[in-house]
């Protein structure tokens, strides 16, 4: 029977779990910003934003750690920040940016050779990278076209931008894999009220 913190049975009370990214798909994120923008303009639009998330953002993030997944919330508002508002395309530049952090770096032996290979591995990629945020399933259509999709847990809500950083972080990867002119469509999303995010690939070979 559990005990309570006087030793006397008690009703056991699981901490709930937290969502968490890891450190390496932050740092290109950052490097991202740095490089499309400046150093000093990020610096300076940190300093604008709130306390946390400039006690976030200021440090450096360790490739290999743990953060909780309210990370990315804060970078898209440093991004806000910085970027134009019609610029559209700049969050799936954001993903493509994390994804080559991820897989050119200290994590290069998780990237296949073949794009239907790294497809099999999604769902364990994904899992080395976040934690407690996700589940993720994969459909091969062909030799050239795939359907990921995300079922988001609670506390994981994406939004747009998230959504479209996740789609080319995925492009990036098959492209990492040897994909040519790989394309991507985002039929159905969780930021729009539903669980599941599902993203449409097509490249060749």
């Amino acid at each position: 029977m559990p005990l309570d913190d006087a030793g006397r049975p008690g009703v056991l009370r699981l901490r709930p779990r937290v969502a968490e990214i890891k450190g390496v798909l932050l740092n290109g994120w950052m490097r991202f910003l740095r490089e499309r923008f400046g150093a000093e303009p990020v610096a300076r639009a940190i300093e604008t934003l709130g306390p946390e998330d400039q006690r976030l953002l200021a440090s450096v993030f360790l490739p290999s750690s743990w953060y909780r997944y309210d990370a990315l919330h804060g970078l898209r508002r440093l991004t806000r920040l910085l970027a134009p508002p019609a610029d559209r395309n700049l969050a799936v530049e954001i993903g493509r940016a994390m994804a080559h952090q991820a897989f050119t770096g200290v994590y290069r032996p998780l990237l296949k050779t073949d794009p239907i290979k790294q497809i099999e591995q999604f769902a364990a990629t994904a899992d080395f990278f976040f934690r407690e945020t996700r589940t993720l399933e994969t459909e091969v259509l062909d030799a050239s076209s795939c359907i990921v999709r995300h079922v988001y847990q609670e506390g994981a809500r994406p939004t747009r931008a998230i959504c479209a950083s996740i789609m080319g972080f995925w492009g990036q990867t098959l492209e990492l894999a040897g994909a040519s002119t790989v394309e991507s469509e985002h039929p159905r999303c969780a930021a729009q009220g539903g669980s599941v995010c599902e993203y449409a690939f097509r490249w060749q070979n």
